[in-house]
C-alpha cells in the first residue's frame, strides 16, 4: 500500500472512531439526563363518583354544584398525580401492584371544595395521611 492509501485508511478510521465516541457520549447524556418515568397509582373513581351522585341526588344539588364538583375532582386528580409523580388509572384498569391513592384524592377534593365554599379545612399533609 502506498502512502496515499495508508493516509486515507487512517482518516476513515479516525472519523469512524470519532463518530462512535460521539454516539456513545450522546447516548449516555440522553440516558442520564432523561427524567425518571412516572409510576402508576390507582384511584377508585367509580366509588367516589357514585358516593357523590347519591348524596347530590338526596340533597337536591343543582347542575352548577355538580359541575363545580367535577371540576374540583379533575383538579384533585391532577394535584395528586403531580405531587406523587404518578399516572393515575381507574382501579378497575389495574390488575394488581399499583398503590391505591383514593384516600388522597378524596382528601384533596374535600380541601378544594371547602375552599370553593369558603369553609376552612386542615391542609393535606405532605404524605396525604
Amino acid at each position: 500500500m502506498d502512502r496515499k492509501g495508508s493516509s486515507w485508511h487512517a482518516m476513515v478510521s479516525a472519523v469512524l472512531l470519532s463518530g462512535a465516541v460521539a454516539a456513545a457520549v450522546a447516548a449516555a447524556t440522553v440516558r442520564l439526563a432523561a427524567p425518571e418515568a412516572p409510576g402508576v397509582a390507582s384511584v377508585r373513581l367509580g366509588e367516589i363518583t357514585a358516593a357523590y351522585t347519591t348524596r347530590a341526588a338526596a340533597e337536591g344539588r343543582t347542575s352548577e354544584d355538580v359541575r363545580a364538583w367535577g371540576t374540583a375532582l379533575e383538579g384533585a386528580l391532577d394535584h395528586v398525580a403531580e405531587r406523587r409523580g404518578v399516572v393515575l388509572l381507574p382501579a378497575r384498569a389495574v390488575a394488581a401492584g399499583a398503590p391505591d391513592v383514593t384516600w388522597h384524592v378524596e382528601a384533596v377534593l374535600a380541601e378544594f371544595l371547602a375552599r370553593r365554599t369558603g369553609a376552612s379545612t386542615a391542609p393535606v399533609s405532605g404524605d396525604g395521611r
